[in-house]
């Protein structure tokens, strides 16, 4: 199996076991962050595509881990249409 297919499974595999949801504030979210960033632990890297490696995170949840990388208006414009989801109850 390529690295591409693999990753997509395993992603698939943590949405289904952990559910869509940002594990940092509970929002509706589908996307998958590596703790030890790829950049650190290089692309050939089992952490690649170990799942205690990855977390679910919302836009904004992602942005504070990126904070250099997401223009800051974005960020704040993304946090005002999301309402009020930091109050949904888990």
């Amino acid at each position: 199996m390529g690295k591409l297919k693999e990753y997509i499974k395993i992603k698939k595999e943590i949405l289904v076991e952990r559910g869509e949801f940002c594990e940092c504030c509970n929002a509706p979210s589908k996307y998958i962050h590596h703790i030890i960033p790829v950049s650190e632990s290089s692309i050939h890297s089992y952490l690649v595509f170990e799942k205690t490696n990855m977390i679910i995170l919302c836009d904004d949840c992602h942005c504070l881990m990126h904070p250099l990388i997401r223009n800051i208006m974005e960020w704040k414009k993304a946090r005002v249409d999301r309402g009020v989801i930091l109050n949904r109850q888990m």
